[in-house]
């Protein structure tokens, strides 16, 4: 038992004497970059940051640790000043690294301490487009060990040539497929004039790609990629557009004839206009779901949807025609083509009854002449 407690207090004294985690001793209070976006090998880059010493232990900055700072460009200068309290002092350094010790930045913390780092280099080259260290600042302890959110990093896109070729050669390909749809949809009678503005644009700025630097070109080609990606979707919101109108066309005129033989000639309960109206009903669900469809911007399903409603329609009306040939103008009379059989009898029973009635007027005039 007393083994236990021992055991015990031992493990909660080491706990004790475990030093708590360091935090950093500083803070990036504003950063940037020129230019901004992506940049090609060789392009010169500047960035300007302003660090504030935080502090730690009633010190601006632990007197152990030490601020690294690094950058991946290539031919670096570093232009770095320590402020302290308003009064500078300025360092140029042409290396890559940069080690501040912790005694040149360790002041009581009553003291205001920045350092303010202007960075100039070149892009490096690079085997494929990637993001590489423009600065990147730590804060380590005295074994080398990165302190608590101790590390500061600004990154920059590098392109590699041979990736804008490629880029190039996906652009035209997506320019010579945009010329054929819109051709295509301009066939079927859609109004393509938005989406061919967009198509000119999008060419133009592909032929300056050709002739830009790469850092340029990239810019270019993005752009080109947008406008084609909109001419795309004006001309599939316009086909698809374009197929709603002729379902509806199609529905309207099957509408036309189911007033008519609703209001016209009394058939709302003929099973054949039932028939009609029931497929008739189907078209204008498939109708409605592709306008739904191509609101929300899915024109492929909008499409289809919408081919579907006038392939419906088409056969309700091709019924509505038929029936219509069928049953003649009559007007207001109720159809009565399915009612031959019943005609028939009845007008033969009419014929019989006429004809016994002759008879019997013939035989009764006889015996009252005696």
């Amino acid at each position: 038992m007393k083994r236990g407690i021992i055991a015990i207090f031992c493990i909660l004294l080491a706990l004790c004497l475990v030093p708590p985690a360091m935090a950093a001793g500083y803070s990036v209070q504003s950063s940037d970059i020129s230019p901004t976006g992506p940049a090609s090998p060789g392009d010169r880059i500047i960035t300007n940051i302003d660090i504030k010493l935080t502090g730690s232990e009633k010190q601006t900055f632990n007197s152990y640790n030490e601020l690294e700072i690094y950058t991946d460009l290539a031919d670096p200068q570093y232009e770095y000043t320590i402020s302290i309290n308003g009064v500078e002092q300025t360092r140029i350094v042409t290396t890559r690294y940069i080690r501040v010790s912790g005694w040149e930045l360790s002041y009581p913390d009553s003291n205001e301490v920045h350092i303010y780092i202007t960075l100039e280099g070149k892009a490096p080259e690079v085997s494929a487009t990637s993001d590489v260290d423009v600065i990147r600042i730590r804060e380590q302890d005295a074994n080398g060990n990165i302190v608590s959110n101790g590390e500061y990093l600004l990154e920059k896109t590098i392109l590699n040539p041979e990736d804008i070729d490629k880029v190039l050669a996906v652009r035209e390909s997506e320019l010579a497929e945009l010329r054929t749809t819109i051709d295509t949809i301009a066939a079927e009678g859609v109004n393509v004039a938005a989406a061919e503005s967009k198509y000119q644009d999008a060419k133009k700025a592909i032929t300056s790609a050709k002739t830009s630097s790469y850092t340029q070109a990239n810019v270019y080609l993005a752009e080109a990629g947008t406008l084609i990606e909109e001419a795309d979707d004006l001309v599939q919101e316009g086909h698809a557009t374009k197929l709603i109108a002729d379902a509806q066309a199609i529905i309207d005129d099957t509408n036309t004839h189911i007033t008519y033989f609703v209001d016209e000639r009394n058939m709302a309960d003929d099973s054949r206009v039932t028939a009609i109206e029931k497929k008739l009903a189907i078209a204008e669900t498939k109708l409605s779901q592709a306008k739904d469809f191509r609101d929300k911007g899915d024109y492929y399903q909008a499409r289809l949807n919408a081919n579907e409603a006038e392939l419906t329609a088409d056969e309700a009306l091709d019924s509505a025609e038929a029936l219509r040939e069928k049953i003649g103008d009559g007007g207001l009379l109720p159809d009565m083509s399915g009612l031959g059989i019943y005609i028939l009898i009845f007008v033969a029973v009419v014929v019989i009854g006429a004809v016994g009635y002759a008879a019997y007027r013939h035989f009764t005039k006889w015996d009252e002449l005696g």
